[in-house]
Protein backbone atom coordinates (compact mmCIF):
# COMPACT_ATOMS: atom_id res chain seq x y z
CA UNK A 1 0.00 0.00 0.00
CA UNK A 2 0.97 3.86 -0.79
CA UNK A 3 0.10 6.63 1.09
CA UNK A 4 -2.43 7.84 -1.67
CA UNK A 5 -4.31 4.06 -0.80
CA UNK A 6 -5.30 5.46 2.54
CA UNK A 7 -8.18 7.59 3.81
CA UNK A 8 -8.05 8.82 7.25
CA UNK A 9 -11.43 10.02 8.52
CA UNK A 10 -12.67 11.71 11.89
CA UNK A 11 -15.93 11.02 13.84
CA UNK A 12 -17.98 12.32 16.68
CA UNK A 13 -19.76 10.10 19.49
CA UNK A 14 -22.53 9.41 16.64
CA UNK A 15 -20.51 7.88 14.82
CA UNK A 16 -21.46 10.60 11.77
CA UNK A 17 -17.94 11.43 9.89
CA UNK A 18 -17.09 14.83 10.37
CA UNK A 19 -14.38 15.32 7.46
CA UNK A 20 -11.01 13.72 6.08
CA UNK A 21 -7.64 14.52 7.41
CA UNK A 22 -5.68 15.63 4.09
CA UNK A 23 -2.72 13.49 3.17
CA UNK A 24 0.11 15.73 3.92
CA UNK A 25 -1.46 16.70 7.43
CA UNK A 26 -1.22 13.09 8.33
CA UNK A 27 0.79 11.61 11.24
CA UNK A 28 -0.48 8.33 12.44
CA UNK A 29 0.23 4.84 13.74
CA UNK A 30 -1.93 1.44 13.85
CA UNK A 31 -1.33 -1.59 15.56
CA UNK A 32 -4.05 -4.24 15.28
CA UNK A 33 -3.95 -7.35 16.17
CA UNK A 34 -5.81 -11.23 15.04
CA UNK A 35 -8.80 -11.64 16.97
CA UNK A 36 -7.79 -8.70 19.85
CA UNK A 37 -7.66 -5.16 20.29
CA UNK A 38 -5.96 -2.90 17.71
CA UNK A 39 -4.61 0.84 18.54
CA UNK A 40 -3.79 3.82 16.94
CA UNK A 41 -2.01 7.30 17.45
CA UNK A 42 -2.72 10.53 15.49
CA UNK A 43 -0.78 13.92 16.11
CA UNK A 44 -2.69 17.03 14.44
CA UNK A 45 -2.08 20.55 14.83
CA UNK A 46 -3.95 22.13 17.41
CA UNK A 47 -5.59 24.87 15.03
CA UNK A 48 -6.92 21.94 12.90
CA UNK A 49 -10.61 22.16 12.89
CA UNK A 50 -11.02 18.37 13.39
CA UNK A 51 -8.47 18.32 16.36
CA UNK A 52 -11.72 20.17 17.97
CA UNK A 53 -14.19 17.35 17.02
CA UNK A 54 -11.73 14.02 18.20
CA UNK A 55 -10.41 15.67 21.44
CA UNK A 56 -14.29 15.27 22.45
CA UNK A 57 -15.13 12.29 24.66
CA UNK A 58 -16.83 9.26 22.33
CA UNK A 59 -14.54 10.79 19.26
CA UNK A 60 -12.96 8.42 16.59
CA UNK A 61 -11.24 7.69 13.42
CA UNK A 62 -12.02 5.55 10.34
CA UNK A 63 -8.85 4.30 8.50
CA UNK A 64 -9.91 2.88 4.84
CA UNK A 65 -7.03 1.25 2.81
CA UNK A 66 -7.07 0.12 -0.83
CA UNK A 67 -9.91 -2.17 -0.74
CA UNK A 68 -11.82 -2.16 2.36
CA UNK A 69 -11.65 -0.13 6.36
CA UNK A 70 -8.29 -1.29 7.63
CA UNK A 71 -9.61 0.16 11.59
CA UNK A 72 -12.09 2.21 12.98
CA UNK A 73 -12.35 2.80 17.11
CA UNK A 74 -12.80 5.52 19.18
CA UNK A 75 -9.90 8.49 20.85
CA UNK A 76 -8.93 7.22 24.44
CA UNK A 77 -6.88 9.89 24.98
CA UNK A 78 -5.87 13.76 23.73
CA UNK A 79 -2.94 14.98 25.06
CA UNK A 80 -1.94 18.80 24.22
CA UNK A 81 1.70 20.14 23.86
CA UNK A 82 3.40 23.48 22.70
CA UNK A 83 7.04 24.00 22.73
CA UNK A 84 8.53 27.89 21.57
CA UNK A 85 9.00 26.14 18.19
CA UNK A 86 5.38 25.31 17.80
CA UNK A 87 3.60 27.93 19.80
CA UNK A 88 0.24 27.15 18.32
CA UNK A 89 0.74 23.16 19.75
CA UNK A 90 -0.21 19.89 18.70
CA UNK A 91 -2.30 17.34 19.95
CA UNK A 92 -1.75 13.43 20.26
CA UNK A 93 -4.32 11.37 20.41
CA UNK A 94 -4.76 7.94 21.26
CA UNK A 95 -7.18 5.25 20.68
CA UNK A 96 -8.27 1.55 20.24
CA UNK A 97 -9.82 -0.38 17.45
CA UNK A 98 -13.78 -0.62 17.46
CA UNK A 99 -13.69 -4.40 18.60
CA UNK A 100 -12.49 -3.14 21.70
CA UNK A 101 -16.45 -3.30 22.75
CA UNK A 102 -16.07 -7.11 22.99
CA UNK A 103 -13.23 -6.73 25.81
CA UNK A 104 -15.90 -4.27 27.61
CA UNK A 105 -18.22 -6.86 28.10
CA UNK A 106 -19.05 -10.03 30.04
CA UNK A 107 -20.94 -12.88 28.73
CA UNK A 108 -24.17 -13.17 31.54
CA UNK A 109 -25.29 -16.80 32.41
CA UNK A 110 -28.51 -15.49 31.43
CA UNK A 111 -28.24 -12.65 28.74
CA UNK A 112 -31.72 -11.59 28.92
CA UNK A 113 -31.40 -10.57 32.11
CA UNK A 114 -29.43 -7.19 32.33
CA UNK A 115 -29.10 -6.95 36.24
CA UNK A 116 -25.43 -8.95 37.15
CA UNK A 117 -26.74 -8.92 40.86
CA UNK A 118 -29.80 -11.24 39.80
CA UNK A 119 -28.87 -13.96 37.42
CA UNK A 120 -30.28 -17.21 38.06
CA UNK A 121 -28.96 -19.25 35.67
CA UNK A 122 -25.69 -21.36 35.81
CA UNK A 123 -23.98 -21.10 32.40
CA UNK A 124 -25.22 -19.26 29.05
CA UNK A 125 -25.14 -22.68 27.04
CA UNK A 126 -24.77 -22.64 23.06
CA UNK A 127 -24.29 -25.67 20.50
CA UNK A 128 -24.08 -25.14 16.90
CA UNK A 129 -21.65 -24.05 14.10
CA UNK A 130 -18.48 -22.47 15.89
CA UNK A 131 -19.17 -19.31 13.46
CA UNK A 132 -22.91 -19.57 14.46
CA UNK A 133 -22.22 -19.62 18.36
CA UNK A 134 -19.51 -16.68 17.79
CA UNK A 135 -22.57 -14.36 16.82
CA UNK A 136 -25.07 -15.90 19.25
CA UNK A 137 -23.44 -14.85 22.29
CA UNK A 138 -22.40 -10.93 20.80
CA UNK A 139 -25.84 -10.62 19.69
CA UNK A 140 -27.27 -12.03 22.80
CA UNK A 141 -25.19 -9.56 24.97
CA UNK A 142 -24.65 -6.54 22.98
CA UNK A 143 -26.35 -6.76 19.85
CA UNK A 144 -29.79 -5.76 18.56
CA UNK A 145 -31.92 -8.66 20.66
CA UNK A 146 -29.74 -8.13 23.66
CA UNK A 147 -31.77 -5.85 26.94
CA UNK A 148 -31.61 -2.39 25.78
CA UNK A 149 -29.48 -2.00 29.22
CA UNK A 150 -26.25 -3.48 27.27
CA UNK A 151 -27.14 -3.07 23.91
CA UNK A 152 -24.16 -1.37 22.05
CA UNK A 153 -25.56 1.74 20.12
CA UNK A 154 -25.55 1.15 16.57
CA UNK A 155 -23.90 -2.38 16.46
CA UNK A 156 -25.23 -4.92 14.02
CA UNK A 157 -24.26 -7.94 12.99
CA UNK A 158 -23.42 -9.20 10.00
CA UNK A 159 -24.18 -12.90 8.06
CA UNK A 160 -22.58 -15.92 9.84
CA UNK A 161 -21.86 -18.32 7.22
CA UNK A 162 -22.51 -21.11 9.37
CA UNK A 163 -18.40 -22.25 9.15
CA UNK A 164 -16.64 -24.47 11.54
CA UNK A 165 -16.90 -27.32 13.76
CA UNK A 166 -19.99 -28.23 15.59
CA UNK A 167 -18.68 -26.86 19.32
CA UNK A 168 -20.67 -26.47 22.77
CA UNK A 169 -19.64 -23.38 24.64
CA UNK A 170 -20.33 -21.97 28.54
CA UNK A 171 -20.01 -18.71 29.36
CA UNK A 172 -20.45 -17.22 32.77
CA UNK A 173 -18.87 -14.06 32.92
CA UNK A 174 -16.24 -14.70 30.87
CA UNK A 175 -15.22 -11.50 29.21
CA UNK A 176 -16.78 -11.73 25.38
CA UNK A 177 -13.59 -11.19 23.44
CA UNK A 178 -11.98 -14.06 25.36
CA UNK A 179 -14.87 -16.43 24.52
CA UNK A 180 -14.93 -15.55 21.15
CA UNK A 181 -11.31 -16.06 20.54
CA UNK A 182 -11.41 -19.52 22.13
CA UNK A 183 -14.34 -20.58 19.66
CA UNK A 184 -12.82 -18.59 16.82
CA UNK A 185 -9.36 -20.59 17.18
CA UNK A 186 -11.49 -24.17 16.96
CA UNK A 187 -12.78 -23.03 13.78
CA UNK A 188 -9.75 -21.26 12.15
CA UNK A 189 -11.93 -18.24 12.31
CA UNK A 190 -11.33 -14.14 12.57
CA UNK A 191 -13.30 -12.03 14.08
CA UNK A 192 -13.21 -7.92 14.34
CA UNK A 193 -15.99 -5.12 15.06
CA UNK A 194 -15.79 -1.96 12.37
CA UNK A 195 -17.52 1.06 11.13
CA UNK A 196 -19.05 0.36 8.16
CA UNK A 197 -21.82 3.41 7.08
CA UNK A 198 -23.79 4.57 10.44
CA UNK A 199 -22.99 1.28 12.01
CA UNK A 200 -20.48 -0.84 13.71
CA UNK A 201 -20.81 -4.44 12.77
CA UNK A 202 -19.20 -7.62 13.90
CA UNK A 203 -18.08 -9.92 11.47
CA UNK A 204 -16.73 -13.03 11.33
CA UNK A 205 -14.30 -14.42 8.05
CA UNK A 206 -12.51 -17.82 7.82
CA UNK A 207 -8.38 -17.72 7.52
CA UNK A 208 -7.51 -18.04 3.83
CA UNK A 209 -4.48 -20.51 3.39
CA UNK A 210 -1.90 -18.64 0.72
CA UNK A 211 1.09 -20.58 1.73
CA UNK A 212 1.01 -21.46 -1.92
CA UNK A 213 0.51 -17.67 -2.96
CA UNK A 214 2.49 -15.70 -1.07
CA UNK A 215 6.14 -16.64 -0.20
CA UNK A 216 8.09 -14.23 1.41
CA UNK A 217 11.76 -14.13 0.77
CA UNK A 218 14.62 -11.19 1.57
CA UNK A 219 16.44 -12.32 -1.88
CA UNK A 220 13.11 -12.65 -4.14
CA UNK A 221 12.52 -9.35 -2.85
CA UNK A 222 9.30 -9.51 -1.24
CA UNK A 223 10.87 -8.11 1.75
CA UNK A 224 13.08 -5.70 2.86
CA UNK A 225 13.90 -7.67 6.32
CA UNK A 226 13.02 -10.13 8.53
CA UNK A 227 13.72 -11.60 12.44
CA UNK A 228 12.48 -15.28 13.12
CA UNK A 229 12.70 -17.49 16.03
CA UNK A 230 11.79 -20.88 16.90
CA UNK A 231 10.84 -22.11 20.07
CA UNK A 232 9.27 -25.08 21.78
CA UNK A 233 5.79 -25.84 22.39
CA UNK A 234 3.79 -24.44 25.35
CA UNK A 235 1.98 -27.74 26.16
CA UNK A 236 2.54 -31.08 24.61
CA UNK A 237 -0.08 -32.98 26.95
CA UNK A 238 -2.80 -31.04 28.40
CA UNK A 239 -5.05 -32.88 31.51
CA UNK A 240 -8.58 -31.38 31.63
CA UNK A 241 -10.48 -31.40 34.45
CA UNK A 242 -14.22 -31.34 35.08
CA UNK A 243 -16.77 -31.71 37.86
CA UNK A 244 -16.71 -33.71 40.51
CA UNK A 245 -14.61 -34.04 44.00
CA UNK A 246 -10.83 -35.84 44.14
CA UNK A 247 -11.34 -39.67 42.62
CA UNK A 248 -14.72 -38.93 41.10
CA UNK A 249 -13.25 -35.71 39.49
CA UNK A 250 -13.31 -36.16 35.74
CA UNK A 251 -10.23 -35.92 33.77
CA UNK A 252 -9.36 -36.09 30.28
CA UNK A 253 -6.13 -36.12 28.63
CA UNK A 254 -5.64 -34.18 25.29
CA UNK A 255 -2.49 -34.14 23.28
CA UNK A 256 -1.77 -34.08 19.07
CA UNK A 257 0.21 -35.80 17.07
CA UNK A 258 1.84 -32.87 16.29
CA UNK A 259 2.27 -32.12 20.01
CA UNK A 260 4.00 -35.30 20.81
CA UNK A 261 6.47 -34.85 17.71
CA UNK A 262 7.38 -31.36 19.31
CA UNK A 263 7.99 -33.19 22.81
CA UNK A 264 10.15 -35.53 21.06
CA UNK A 265 12.07 -32.98 18.69
CA UNK A 266 13.03 -30.87 22.04
CA UNK A 267 13.10 -34.17 24.60
CA UNK A 268 10.34 -32.37 27.02
CA UNK A 269 7.26 -33.32 27.91
CA UNK A 270 5.33 -30.13 29.13
CA UNK A 271 1.83 -30.92 31.09
CA UNK A 272 -0.10 -27.88 31.27
CA UNK A 273 -3.85 -28.45 33.69
CA UNK A 274 -6.91 -26.92 32.57
CA UNK A 275 -9.58 -26.62 34.87
CA UNK A 276 -13.39 -27.10 33.62
CA UNK A 277 -15.40 -27.35 37.02
CA UNK A 278 -17.96 -25.63 35.36
CA UNK A 279 -18.84 -28.53 33.07
CA UNK A 280 -19.64 -31.85 33.26
CA UNK A 281 -20.01 -32.51 29.50
CA UNK A 282 -17.17 -34.55 27.54
CA UNK A 283 -17.21 -32.73 24.61
CA UNK A 284 -16.59 -29.60 26.31
CA UNK A 285 -14.01 -31.12 28.54
CA UNK A 286 -12.78 -31.86 24.59
CA UNK A 287 -12.87 -28.73 23.22
CA UNK A 288 -10.93 -26.81 26.21
CA UNK A 289 -8.14 -29.46 25.22
CA UNK A 290 -8.10 -28.97 21.44
CA UNK A 291 -8.11 -24.81 22.37
CA UNK A 292 -4.93 -25.52 24.34
CA UNK A 293 -2.91 -27.75 21.88
CA UNK A 294 -4.75 -25.11 19.14
CA UNK A 295 -2.52 -22.22 21.06
CA UNK A 296 0.75 -24.03 22.02
CA UNK A 297 0.89 -27.60 21.15
CA UNK A 298 3.69 -27.04 18.34
CA UNK A 299 6.90 -26.09 17.76
CA UNK A 300 6.54 -22.45 17.17
CA UNK A 301 7.72 -20.19 14.41
CA UNK A 302 7.42 -16.58 14.84
CA UNK A 303 8.71 -13.75 12.57
CA UNK A 304 8.38 -10.05 11.79
CA UNK A 305 8.58 -8.94 8.73
CA UNK A 306 8.90 -5.88 6.97
CA UNK A 307 7.38 -6.04 3.40
CA UNK A 308 8.54 -4.23 0.59
CA UNK A 309 6.48 -1.47 -0.25
CA UNK A 310 6.10 -2.18 -4.13
CA UNK A 311 6.25 -5.83 -3.87
CA UNK A 312 4.45 -7.98 -5.90
CA UNK A 313 2.50 -9.74 -2.57
CA UNK A 314 1.12 -6.69 -0.91
CA UNK A 315 -0.02 -6.78 2.35
CA UNK A 316 -3.92 -5.54 2.64
CA UNK A 317 -4.47 -6.58 -0.92
CA UNK A 318 -2.88 -10.05 -1.80
CA UNK A 319 -2.96 -11.00 1.95
CA UNK A 320 -4.31 -10.17 5.20
CA UNK A 321 -4.61 -10.41 8.91
CA UNK A 322 -4.84 -14.14 10.05
CA UNK A 323 -3.91 -15.27 6.80
CA UNK A 324 -1.13 -18.27 6.81
CA UNK A 325 1.53 -17.63 4.52
CA UNK A 326 5.40 -19.26 3.59
CA UNK A 327 8.11 -17.25 4.95
CA UNK A 328 11.81 -18.41 3.38
CA UNK A 329 14.47 -18.45 5.76
CA UNK A 330 17.70 -19.82 5.14
CA UNK A 331 16.96 -22.16 2.44
CA UNK A 332 14.06 -23.39 4.87
CA UNK A 333 9.85 -22.97 4.34
CA UNK A 334 8.18 -21.99 7.44
CA UNK A 335 4.69 -21.28 7.68
CA UNK A 336 2.87 -19.31 9.86
CA UNK A 337 -0.28 -17.20 10.13
CA UNK A 338 -0.08 -13.41 10.29
CA UNK A 339 -1.17 -12.47 13.85
CA UNK A 340 -0.14 -8.67 14.45
CA UNK A 341 0.37 -5.70 11.82
CA UNK A 342 2.09 -2.31 12.49
CA UNK A 343 1.08 0.62 9.88
CA UNK A 344 2.84 4.10 9.80
CA UNK A 345 1.68 7.03 7.72
CA UNK A 346 3.36 10.53 7.73
CA UNK A 347 5.31 12.24 5.60
CA UNK A 348 7.72 10.01 4.88
CA UNK A 349 4.91 7.93 3.10
CA UNK A 350 3.32 4.56 4.67
CA UNK A 351 5.13 1.79 6.09
CA UNK A 352 4.01 -1.69 7.05
CA UNK A 353 5.68 -4.61 9.51
CA UNK A 354 3.95 -7.74 10.05
CA UNK A 355 4.00 -9.95 12.99
CA UNK A 356 3.66 -14.19 11.93
CA UNK A 357 3.66 -16.72 14.68
CA UNK A 358 2.84 -16.06 18.54
CA UNK A 359 4.11 -12.79 19.64
CA UNK A 360 5.42 -14.45 23.17
CA UNK A 361 8.46 -16.45 21.32
CA UNK A 362 10.86 -13.09 20.42
CA UNK A 363 11.01 -10.93 23.73
CA UNK A 364 10.85 -11.68 27.72
CA UNK A 365 8.55 -8.09 27.92
CA UNK A 366 5.73 -9.68 24.99
CA UNK A 367 5.70 -12.93 26.59
CA UNK A 368 4.88 -11.55 30.20
CA UNK A 369 2.22 -9.31 28.35
CA UNK A 370 0.58 -12.65 27.38
CA UNK A 371 0.56 -14.77 30.61
CA UNK A 372 -1.14 -11.70 32.62
CA UNK A 373 -3.40 -10.59 29.34
CA UNK A 374 -3.45 -7.00 29.84
CA UNK A 375 -3.56 -4.60 27.13
CA UNK A 376 -1.24 -1.98 28.00
CA UNK A 377 0.29 -1.57 24.49
CA UNK A 378 3.68 -1.28 24.58
CA UNK A 379 6.37 1.04 21.67
CA UNK A 380 6.33 -0.19 18.16
CA UNK A 381 8.83 1.12 16.12
CA UNK A 382 9.83 0.99 12.00
CA UNK A 383 12.69 2.17 10.76
CA UNK A 384 12.80 4.91 8.22
CA UNK A 385 12.45 3.60 4.60
CA UNK A 386 15.53 2.53 3.36
CA UNK A 387 17.21 3.71 -0.41
CA UNK A 388 15.95 0.32 -1.44
CA UNK A 389 12.67 1.98 -1.20
CA UNK A 390 11.23 -0.43 1.43
CA UNK A 391 11.58 -0.31 5.65
CA UNK A 392 14.61 -1.91 7.37
CA UNK A 393 14.46 -3.59 10.78
CA UNK A 394 17.09 -3.86 12.98
CA UNK A 395 16.75 -5.56 16.90
CA UNK A 396 15.94 -2.76 17.90
CA UNK A 397 13.50 -0.91 16.37
CA UNK A 398 11.09 -3.83 15.75
CA UNK A 399 7.54 -3.71 16.75
CA UNK A 400 5.53 -5.00 19.85
CA UNK A 401 2.46 -6.60 19.16
CA UNK A 402 -0.16 -5.97 22.50
CA UNK A 403 -1.24 -8.07 25.12
CA UNK A 404 -3.96 -10.09 25.20
CA UNK A 405 -7.76 -9.46 25.94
Amino acid sequence: MKLSDITVEVRDKSLTRRGLIRPEELSMTLTDNFNNIGSWSLTLAAENPLADVLRQPGAGIIVTGPTDVLMSGPMVKAEFAATQDDPGGSISFDGVSDTVILADTLAFPDPTNPDGDSQTLAHDVRQGKAEDVMHAFVMANIGPTAPAERRKTALIDSPSQHRGPDVTKSARFPVLGNLLAETALLGSLGFRVIQRGTNLVFETYAITDRTNLIRLDVANGTLSGQRVAISPPGVTRAIVAGQGQMTDRQFLEVDTDESIAAEAAWGRRIESFIDQRQTADWTELQQAGDQAMADSGFTAVNVQVVPMEDGAMRYGIDWGLGDKVTVIVEGQELTSNATGVVMKADADGFKVGVLLGDPSGFDANAALSKRVTNTETRVSQLERASDSGGATITDNEMMSIMGGW
